[in-house]
């Protein structure tokens, strides 16, 4: 049988490292795609309608992006924080186990 060592604190830091990375990046990807493109409308003028209209889905996927980017970090952070709970709640477990199977056979002399 193999052995692991696990270390619940460094999982819970490594979550929580993926928790802020997607705080930022919704953070970063929360620009308002209508002013962006309501701003650019006066300098490209009815010659860049065509541009401007391509350049808004552009945003917008690159919004789209972003988020299933930040999505992506924050599922990580649970699944590693689940994890981290899974391994402690099984020691607790293992340890309640093991110190009543030891009361049972009573004191060794």
């Amino acid at each position: 049988m193999s052995e692991i060592h696990v270390v619940p604190a460094g999982i819970r830091q490594f979550a929580d490292t993926n928790a802020e990375v997607a705080a930022q990046l919704t953070s970063a990807g929360g620009f308002d795609l209508a002013a962006n493109t309501a701003a650019a409308a006066p300098v490209f003028g009815a010659i860049g309608a065509d541009f401007l209209a391509i350049f808004a889905v552009a945003q917008a996927n690159h919004a789209k992006a972003i988020a299933d980017l930040a999505a992506g970090y924050a599922c990580a952070s649970a699944a590693a924080h689940a994890s981290a709970d899974g391994y402690v709640g099984t020691d607790a477990a293992h340890t309640t186990t093991m110190t009543g199977l030891g009361r049972e056979i009573g004191p060794q002399a």
